[in-house]
This record gives C-alpha cells, structure tokens and sequence, in this order.
C-alpha cells in the first residue's frame, strides 16, 4: 500500500500557505502588553476537541474568573464534548463547532469577529502543528492577543508564544500557561479540572447508585476507552471485579458503558453481582462525586474524578503520565506494552485492594 506521508506534506503545504495568506489579510490587528482585564475584557477559549481535555482545561477558566472576574469568557467546543461545560460558573457563552467543515468555520467566523474578542487562547497545547480550524477561527476573530503554544508549525498566527516546558509536566500545568500572558502565575493558585452537576443529576445519580446490589463502599467501574488500544479485555474486567467481591462481598459496584458496548457491561456485572448502566454523559458525570472509587482506563471518567477529588484505579499506556488524574487519591497502572491488553489483572486487583481499603486517605497524586 502506497505510503501516505507525501500527501500528508502537500496537505500541511497547502494548509500553511492558506494560514499565511490569512495571517497577511486579518492578523494585523495586535496589542502590546497584555490586555486590561480589570475592565469587562473578552476573551474567547478554543477547546473543540477530546472530552478529557476539555475537563482538563476547566481549571484555567475558573483561575481566569478568579484573578479577573470582570472578564467575559467564551468558549469553542465540539458536539462531543459540549456537556462538559453545563452550568459552569465562568464560562458565559459556547460555541459549538465540528471541526472539518469549511462552511461551519465561515460562519462561525462571522460571529466571533462580530464580538470583538481582546484574546483568543488555543488551548491544544501538546500537538506538534497548530491545528488549521482552530488558527482559522483565531484569526477571523481579530483579537489583538492570540495566544498559544511556540515551537511548532505554523505558529505565527499568535502573537503571544507560551513555551511548551516539558512533555513530561502534567496536561493541567501545560494548559495553566496559556494564562501567563495574561497576568496570571501558572505556578500558583488552584488549577484543578471543575464540573458543576445539577440537584437533579445528583438525584438521579443516587436512584442507580440505590439499584445497585449491596451495601457498602461504591466502586464505579468503567469499562471504555476512547480509542481501542486502551481497552481493557472483558474477561480482566469480569477477573478483577469477581476478586473484589471475594475480597468485600458488600461492595456496590456500578459498571457503566456507553450503549453500543452494554451487552459487555451486562456480562461483566453479572460475573462479578455487579449491576451494568449506560446512562448519558452528564448522568455518567454525576455518579462520581457519591462513588468511593472509580475504576477505569485513561478516558474522561478519570479528570472526572480529579474534579471532585474522588479516588481512583486508572489504567494506562507507558508513557501517558502527563495524564493520570491531577492531584487525586488512588493508584494508576501502567501496561508494558502498545496496547493495554498487555495488562494483566494481578496488578490491578493490588490497586484496587489498596485504595479500595485507604479511600480518601491516600495521598492525592496518582503514582
């Protein structure tokens, strides 16, 4: 099969020039300084991408409420990940974007130019190129500061480079420096992920918990990925919930799954007395703050449980350390391998038992 790479290159060719052409025409407009938030000053988040990045970046809009409350922020997300930001405090308007449509981004476009924004962050800040759509949008919205991270291509659409410190330097660190330019330490203060969850989520969330089989500590178990490669097989799932039980036959455990993987929930559960849901996003979101432990792969439930600080078993690829839950209680478990099918379930059960018996005691930093 052909290689696909040249037509990669001709692609970010073309896509460069596009961007310049656009630079010359609309990027102009720039400040020095920063720009004055003890006014009402705009400022626009572009984040239309990953649900977990998204939770990730929900701490650099609160910090940016918290030192400038005067200042309105907006916020670019996707379809997929839009729920993440329902009744958030610090955000004042969503914008909801699918990235790849040339027509949307037009449009879209007209509005954000319509409302004069002082800054325009880019909040994707490990990729190795500036993503087109979100350098399309920074532009057309004529903001004098257009913030984002330096060093790689195409970054010449902002007027304010962040140094990218480290791989290695956790997601919420990394993020927490877009804030610098603007007025803000990213070494202080408080950058933990925020989700707000209604009264009527949280009720709805404690009728499952209440349908769930037995009475002591709530284990929250999730069973998918967002990608394959971090999908744990079935059977280690079913394994590792059948020692928990042997182990506390009291515990509550929940599994949940999104609806095209149920019959794999269902089958889970029912080997270990467990009881299977696949409930809505936000219904999935509220179930972690009343759970004592959340058991997962690295997907969004993990920076859900970092918001509220609930202890957790995560599950990840060597290498991906920059993206266990921030500052949380539990244990994270690494597979030797590309996929986490490499994992086996001994390990797994050895977290579980620990912070399954420690909770909210351990310390809050997944090792």
């Amino acid at each position: 099969m052909p290689s696909l790479e040249p037509l990669r290159r001709i692609e970010h060719v073309l896509q460069s020039g596009l961007l310049r052409l656009l630079h010359a025409l609309l990027g102009r407009r720039r400040a020095a300084g920063v720009p004055d938030l003890r006014r009402p000053a705009r400022l626009l988040v572009i984040r239309n991408d990953a649900i977990g990045d998204l939770i990730m970046t929900t701490g650099l809009l609160r910090r940016l409420r918290e030192v400038h409350p005067a200042a309105q922020i907006d916020v670019v997300v996707s379809p997929s990940n839009a729920p993440v930001l329902e009744g958030n405090p610090h955000v004042r308007r969503v914008y909801t974007h699918r990235r790849g449509n040339a027509l949307r981004v037009l449009r879209l476009a007209r509005t954000l130019r319509a409302e004069r924004y002082d800054a325009v962050l880019d909040a994707r800040v490990l990729l190795d190129r500036v993503p087109t759509d979100p350098a399309l949008l920074m532009l057309a919205s004529g903001a004098p500061h257009r913030i984002g991270v330096g060093g790689r291509a195409n970054d010449f659409i902002y007027t304010e480079r962040v140094t990218r410190i480290s791989y290695d330097v956790h997601y919420v660190e990394l993020v927490a420096r877009l804030a610098a330019p603007l007025g803000l330490d990213p070494a202080a203060g408080d950058w933990r992920p925020e989700l707000s969850v209604s009264p009527a989520e949280r009720a709805a969330a404690a009728r499952l918990w209440g349908e769930a089989a037995g009475g002591g500590r709530r284990l929250l178990v999730n069973i998918s990925a967002g990608q394959p490669r971090r999908r744990w097989p079935d059977e280690r799932f079913a394994a590792a919930l059948r020692h928990v039980r042997e182990r506390a036959p009291d515990t509550r455990m929940l599994v949940l799954a999104p609806p095209w993987e149920l019959d794999s929930a269902r089958a889970i559960a029912a080997a270990a007395g467990a009881t299977a849901a696949a409930p809505a996003l936000r219904d999935a979101f509220a179930l972690v703050p009343d759970a004592d432990v959340v058991f997962t792969p690295d997907t969004s439930i993990a920076h859900v449980a970092s918001a509220f600080v609930t202890p957790c078993v995560v599950m990840l690829l060597a290498g991906m350390g920059n993206f266990v839950p921030y500052r949380t209680p539990g244990r994270c478990v690494y597979a030797q391998g590309p996929t986490l099918d490499a994992l086996p379930v001994e390990p797994v059960t050895a977290a579980l038992d620990e912070v399954l018996a420690r909770g909210r005691a351990m310390e809050r930093e997944c090792r």
